[in-house]
């Protein structure tokens, strides 16, 4: 990339150091939303409401024989359904 940025003149030399501190950030931001989202099923604020599916199925599968005595669907906790 030096050599790149070199042919802008000797000032164009200093801008590779930004650039290269930029497209690292980017790879290694790639990376940690890769690692975040590669098990959605951990019970994290931004995985899958596992918990809330379930109930919410359970509760559906209850109603549909004529069932009165329903559980309750899970509400969400500090803006977070889990």
């Amino acid at each position: 990339m030096v050599s790149e940025f070199a042919k802008l003149g000797e000032f164009g030399i200093w801008f590779s150091i930004p650039f290269t501190v930029l497209v690292g950030w980017v790879y290694v931001m790639m990376e940690l939303v890769g690692d975040y989202s590669e098990n959605p099923f951990e019970g994290l604020g931004n995985d899958v409401p596992m918990l809330a599916l379930c109930r919410t199925i359970e509760i559906d599968l209850r109603e549909m024989p004529g069932e009165t005595k329903l559980p309750k669907a899970i509400e969400p906790k500090n803006g977070v359904l889990m």
